[in-house]
């Protein structure tokens, strides 16, 4: 009996769901996951973005810095170029490697506390050698600051940070303001208590005297001798009320007074604006003061018109201005907190910075008039309101984001963070996952600045998502059919493939069993390009990988199709605020037989980083790509056969186009060692006997 699928039941899946379950499967207990996850198996082999560094520095530009970069610079400043650094640069990357292991076991800390301790774990294995590497890059690491993996806690940590780092230096720039005026007018009153008989006494005059020379002066005949030019008191009694009043109020404040300062670190809007709303009446009279304070220490002040003006200063009478001195608030909401108070809250105009993290982005597998969450719309809502930034941006991707997260922070206004955490998806790591709702445009990165410019061009941008100016994302994607034969293809990432990555969705896939002929079915970023109406004579499919890396070919029913198309016309609209046209996004049809077996996924997503290359000999020269530090130094030996890929970093993209022995220099001059000529290509080379001894190192 054929059980094979039918065309027609294959459609009849595709409109309505409902598999035929001799011969579609259902893929609840399957465990597959999107093609392209291939090859990212443990996070922990590769350098990316993460464990991030929350930077201790006076320069809130330098708040976040990753491992890996670290550790690059490291090793540019202290290890020799070629053979000679190779030793320091291996050691000092498997530190690396060990501490990313520990983060991710759960180990917490610092980035020195964290280094010690792996650091004593492997010179107890690696003796002497291993010491002496690790102490001299200890010598030179410069900077220091909590480790943070990609979890749950990772958004409030690095928000959190950023916004501590620009609070402290305006808080350390509005102490100074404050006690300068303090000092100041604390000089007035001095000296008008001087002039005062009080100030004149002997013992007053004594105790003003340094104790060393107070027997050199007879007091009682000094004070005698100022009665009677010092005349009385030169401030009038409401000028002295004025200033001590002014005075009062700076002393007492409590916006910047160190440990005893208002708390401004919230986890509810509602209690946030409460007590900016209670704290307005003190705003009011800490700037009535320093303007008082300013007039009166340059003499500037002028009763017949400043006393009206003070009179009726109020909180009415506060300038954006002044507002912008005092200090912002932070939110940082638990998930499944109401959009709407929130969007309230932004709209008050209050210096709220509200950091909402959610968990859920797809519109709980209904997929009716929108393919997202109200939760996932958050931040696309509050560009709508008058003048509030706007940043959105997966957990993954928030390094490439930091310099929009600072300006959020710095906004004069309030601000909304928007991130998805991936957390709890198919046991899925949550890198993966929030990386997948950026590659597929479920949750796309972008800001709006409103103090940018007159217009959305300015003020918008999709900076920081991956090939912004094509409809979705395309990655190269290699593996074996059934007769072990290589297929090249071009998998577009869509939301199709980021659905697959959470069981609750299953239901809208059904498996392909084994040997099923597959004409009929067409991958679905072909799919979603073509118009949607009629009844199709053709079914929209998708590659997925097992916990084996074996291939599966899915369909994919109409529900989740529709949700792909309004993911994408969103993804259009962004598009055009940003000025940036839509292209179709290439695809390459497939046409495998049986049960294929993945040979290997193509280059990665930008946000997801490439695995070291294992150590292995060869007859072909390669490079150790992903360790590249782009100097340049193989380009310029041979452009034609040397060349960087779009993260700067070289490989051999055509082995003859040049000789052995401009292999073998390269080697030699690489700075990291990580050029392998391999074997010659050439027989007839001259002076290859020669050339074989010098690539020997390498191989």
């Amino acid at each position: 009996m054929d059980m094979n699928p039918s065309l027609s039941e294959q459609v009849v899946f595709h409109l309505t769901g409902r598999r035929s379950e001799a011969k579609l499967e259902a893929i609840d207990d399957l465990d597959l996951r999107p093609a392209q996850f291939a090859r990212f198996g443990d996070l922990t082999r590769l350098r990316y973005d993460y464990p991030l560094v929350l930077v201790e520095s006076d320069a809130s530009e330098d708040y976040l810095a990753t491992l890996s970069g670290l550790i690059d610079k490291l090793l540019r400043d202290i290890a020799p170029r070629g053979l000679e650094g190779e030793r320091l640069r291996k050691n000092v990357l498997r530190l690396e490697r060990e501490i990313r292991v520990a983060l991710a076991q759960g180990v917490p800390g610092r980035l020195t506390e964290l280094w010690e301790r792996v650091a004593d774990a492997l010179v107890a294995k690696g003796g002497e050698p291993m010491q002496a590497d690790l102490a001299r890059a200890r010598a030179a690491l410069r900077v220091d600051g909590l480790l943070v993996d990609c979890d749950g806690a990772t958004a409030t940590c690095v928000v959190e940070h950023a916004w501590r780092s620009i609070q402290q230096h305006k808080a350390r720039q509005a102490r100074r303001a404050i006690d300068e005026l303090v000092f100041k007018l604390s000089d007035l009153i001095k000296a008008d208590y001087l002039r005062s008989e009080a100030g004149r006494h002997a013992d007053t005059l004594k105790a003003g005297i340094g104790s060393p020379h107070q027997a050199l002066f007879d007091f009682d005949a000094m004070a005698q001798l100022l009665a009677k030019p010092s005349g009385g008191s030169a401030l009038p009694a409401a000028r002295r009320a004025r200033i001590e009043a002014a005075l009062a109020v700076l002393r007492s404040q409590l916006f910047f007074n160190g440990k005893d300062s208002y708390t401004y670190r919230f986890d509810d809007v509602g209690a946030a604006l409460a007590a900016y709303s209670e704290r307005l009446p003190a705003m009011a009279e800490l700037v009535k003061a320093m303007a008082i304070a300013e007039l009166e220490t340059t003499g500037r002040y002028v009763e017949a018109s400043h006393d009206a003006h003070f009179a009726g200063f109020d909180l009415q009478s506060l300038s954006a201005r002044d507002r912008a001195f005092f200090p912002d608030y932070l939110v940082c909401v638990p998930a499944r907190t109401a959009v709407a108070p929130l969007l309230d809250a932004l709209a008050s105009g209050a210096p709220l910075k509200v950091l909402f993290e959610t968990a859920e982005l797809l519109d709980s597998g209904s997929f009716g008039e929108t393919h997202s969450s109200p939760a996932a719309q958050l931040a696309s809502s509050a560009m709508g309101l008058n003048g509030v930034y706007a940043l959105q941006s997966s957990t993954a991707r928030l390094y490439c984001m930091r310099e929009q997260l600072l300006a959020a922070m710095h906004y004069a206004g309030p601000a909304l963070v928007s991130t998805f955490s991936g957390l709890g998806v198919h046991g899925l790591p949550s890198y993966l996952v929030s990386a997948a709702a950026l590659q597929s445009r479920a949750f796309p990165a972008f800001s709006y600045d409103p103090s940018a410019g007159g217009d959305w061009a300015r003020r918008f941008s999709l900076a920081g998502n991956p090939q912004s100016g094509e409809a979705w994302p395309v990655h190269e994607f290699s593996y074996a059919d059934g007769d072990l034969q290589r297929i090249d293809a071009k998998l577009p990432f869509t939301l199709v493939d980021f659905a697959l990555c959470d069981r609750r969705y299953a239901k809208h896939f059904a498996r392909v069993p084994s040997g099923a002929g597959n004409g009929s079915m067409v991958p679905v970023g072909d799919w979603l390009a073509r118009p949607a109406n009629g009844v199709p004579e053709t079914v929209p499919c998708v590659l997925a990988v097992d916990g084996e890396s074996r291939v599966h070919r899915l369909i994919v029913d109409e529900k989740l199709v529709h949700a792909a198309r309004l993911c994408a016309e969103t993804w259009h609209r962004l598009q055009e605020l940003d000025g940036l046209g839509t292209k179709a996004a290439p695809i390459v049809a497939e046409s495998a037989k049986a049960e294929p077996v993945a040979m290997s996924a193509a280059p990665q997503p930008p946000e997801v980083a490439s695995e070291p290359a294992a150590e292995r000999k060869s007859d072909d020269p390669y490079i150790e790509t992903e360790r590249c530090t782009t100097c340049n130094e193989c380009t310029q030996i041979n452009a034609a056969m040397f060349a960087y890929n779009a993260n700067k970093q070289a490989s051999i993209v055509n082995p003859d186009a040049g000789t052995y022995r401009q292999l073998v220099e390269a080697a030699e001059s690489c700075q990291v060692s990580i050029i392998h000529p391999g074997k010659p290509r050439n027989p007839k080379e001259p002076g290859l006997e020669e050339l074989r001894k010098r690539a020997e190192p390498f191989l």
